[in-house]
């Protein structure tokens, strides 16, 4: 048995009745996954957060243990303080897992309930962002900038099901994901003045995206499923002002 399986199994006390996370937890989930003892493969609180709500989105179900195993960049349980703190990490984790897929859910119900969702965004140390912008020798942007780690747990969860490149490709419709790969590239090719940091709407857009997205996907699925593919490489439209979809340093 899969050990992400079998310790939830064993450990019904992570499988609590549901609530949404309070702010305290919210901050509490980003303190648990920075512990140095965990794997240095182990996902930002942020970027899990960006790759969950991918996970949600995606017309294939996900299953508890694949999205555990991708959060924590391994097969087996972490280490993680003590048991007490390994189970709360985990039943933070399985919580906000519950709370986005409520959030959508609720959209697709009442088309007009697009306000449970909010992406969790950590904040930016200042002397870890550089402002203005600034590209390196291959076109990509360094440092650090705000939901920089979201936008890539959200493309490497897209990565994983090659069902995502319909939406890709999808002239009509592959907009639908161009906020978020202008987040994760930190900058627009297309409007060289543009300050990503300087954008206060920025999440507000990623709001707008993950619900068209989930309303794409709840009609796709109407019109009939298609099959799924392993370990797809996934590039933009290449005429599309995010055909860059570099990893970011």
């Amino acid at each position: 048995m899969n050990p992400f399986v079998d310790y939830i199994a064993h450990h019904p006390a992570i499988l609590a009745p549901h609530a949404p996370l309070s702010e305290d937890e919210q901050d509490e989930l980003f303190q648990l996954l920075n512990q140095p003892e965990l794997p240095e493969t182990a996902m930002t609180a942020e970027m899990a957060d960006g790759y969950l709500t991918a996970c949600v989105l995606d017309p294939h179900p996900v299953d508890t243990h694949d999205w555990l195993e991708a959060v924590f960049g391994q097969a087996s349980m972490p280490t993680c303080g003590s048991e007490d703190q390994r189970d709360r990490l985990l039943s933070l984790l399985l919580r906000r897992h519950r709370d986005i897929h409520q959030a959508v859910s609720a959209a697709q119900a009442e088309p007009m309930d697009t306000t449970r969702y909010q992406p969790l965004l950590g904040s930016v140390d200042d002397d870890e962002r550089i402002y203005p912008y600034r590209l390196d020798s291959e076109g990509r942007r360094v440092g650090e900038w705000m939901g920089r780690d979201w936008a890539m747990g959200f493309i490497t969860a897209m990565q994983r099901d090659s069902l995502w490149k319909h939406l890709l490709n999808d002239d009509d419709h592959w907009p639908l994901v161009a906020d978020i790969m202008l987040v994760f590239q930190g900058y627009d090719p297309d409007q060289p003045t543009y300050q990503l940091d300087d954008d206060d709407q920025l999440p507000f857009k990623l709001i707008a995206a993950v619900y068209a997205i989930s309303r794409y996907w709840h009609k796709y699925a109407h019109n009939g499923a298609s099959h799924r593919s392993p370990a797809p490489t996934l590039q933009p439209p290449p005429s599309s002002t995010m055909a860059a979809c570099a990893t970011p340093h």
